[in-house]
């Protein structure tokens, strides 16, 4: 049992890496929006992020930063060496943790499907970015999101409270986790001094973030983006067009899995699955009203329950035609 799990991890941890390789060859390309090499262009976010400079909203985003910068003064390497190994023990990490929720769903291989496709979904959310330390919030973010959701399901409170906690210096994303345990709550299945505790746990970082780096209102997030991503509410033919272009570019990131997930979820009788599912649906209205949604990392929280879904459909196909 030792050795299988090693193995797992042993190779999680090596396609990991790949995946994020995908990204980080990027680094000696060019941004044409500032003619910058993505490498000067990280480096000036690095150095601007901690020195409390940088434009909001990034400037909130300092967790990624600050494992880099404390590695680098200790070692003395490249931070992008450093950025790189971090970014690939997280996205490893992430992967284990869908691979540990997933076979709660379906067999060990259905398992080893979900977590393989989730690493190739990473590797194309983000090859599209240049390559930046910025985007390593994303992958603390998204890991502190499953560790959330395998830590309710399995009533670990103070895990799920640690999550909410160190997601939250790295991205709002977190917030997810004080939504899905208030659906537990409200269903009865977990204690509401729980939803208090991750509440006040996302909500001391951010407090203190915005209080060191003060900023009104109108700069806290794009709220204005909710024209460009919801069609129809901007009649102009370019603005819905774009919309279109931009929601259906995300239908196509998870392609048929969202179909295969959902034909999984009405056969499901999984209670836990409903609530991840309502905290996923408050997380549309949270997402298209504040970000861009044709940078595909935004939708990576959809994958913790898309792709085990998607994963128990196959195996159930895979059955009947056996059966057949």
């Amino acid at each position: 049992m030792r050795s299988e799990k090693a193995a797992v991890v042993a190779a999680l941890l090596i396609f990991s890496f790949w995946a994020v390789y995908t990204s980080y060859v990027t680094i000696h390309f060019f941004d044409l929006a500032t003619n910058m090499p993505f490498r000067e262009l990280s480096t000036q976010w690095y150095q601007k992020t901690l020195a409390g400079t940088q434009a909001f909203p990034y400037q909130w985003r300092m967790l990624g930063f600050a494992v880099v910068r404390a590695v680098e003064m200790v070692t003395g390497f490249d931070p992008h060496l450093i950025d790189l190994a971090l970014k690939t023990c997280l996205l490893a990490g992430s992967a284990w943790l869908l691979f540990v929720f997933a076979g709660s769903l379906v067999s060990g291989l259905g398992a080893v499907l979900a977590a393989v496709t989730y690493l190739l979904l990473t590797a194309a959310a983000f090859a599209s970015e240049g390559y930046s330390i910025y985007f390593t919030n994303d992958y603390i973010g998204i890991l502190c999101w499953f560790a959330g959701v395998v830590a309710i399901r399995r009533k670990a409170w103070a895990v799920a409270t640690l999550a909410a906690f160190i997601g939250a210096w790295a991205k709002e994303t977190t917030l997810l986790i004080v939504i899905l345990i208030a659906f537990e709550a409200w269903r009865k299945r977990a204690p509401w001094r729980a939803v208090a505790l991750c509440a006040v746990a996302f909500a001391i970082p951010n407090v203190v973030l915005r209080t060191a780096y003060p900023a009104p209102l109108q700069d806290w997030a794009w709220w204005h983006i909710v024209r460009a991503n919801v069609p129809f509410l901007v009649w102009q033919w370019s603005v819905i067009a774009k919309a279109l272009q931009d929601n259906f570019k995300v239908l196509l990131f998870l392609n048929l899995a969202w179909f295969w997930a959902y034909r999984a979820w009405r056969r499901s009788v999984d209670p836990y699955l409903g609530s991840v599912g309502l905290t996923l649906g408050c997380y549309v209205v949270l997402a298209w009203s504040v970000v861009v949604i044709r940078e595909l990392r935004h939708m990576l929280p959809f994958t913790i329950l898309v792709l085990p879904l998607a994963a128990a459909e196959v195996e159930a196909r895979l059955k009947s035609a056996d059966g057949v």
